[in-house]
């Protein structure tokens, strides 16, 4: 699994933080709300919904981490993918599940 994780500010000025996993295909994305040290504790991520927008910063995460050798080619053009309608991000161990 690789996790990549950034931070953006909602409409009323607080900060979330973002993180997208790709693990066996196909991503997922959890979002929390950014709190002080102190206050940290019982706050878990809640699973959240990609929109472009969100796409467009993790392709834009990718690409940085691409640059500098830290990222495989892969999941940038996945994500490319998916942003330009060539690809869906959908779960595709789907084999277990049809029991």
């Amino acid at each position: 699994m690789e996790t990549f994780s950034w931070q953006a500010h909602t409409d009323d000025g607080e900060k979330v933080v973002y993180e997208a996993a790709y693990f066996g295909g196909w991503w997922q994305l959890s979002c929390t709300r950014k709190r002080r040290r102190s206050c940290r504790d019982g706050e878990d991520p809640q699973p959240a919904e990609f929109t472009p927008e969100i796409w467009q910063k993790l392709l834009d995460l990718l690409k940085r981490k691409y640059s500098r050798r830290r990222v495989a080619w892969k999941l940038v053009q996945q994500v490319q993918d998916i942003l330009d309608g060539k690809a869906v991000n959908e779960r595709r161990d789907t084999r277990n599940h049809e029991r």
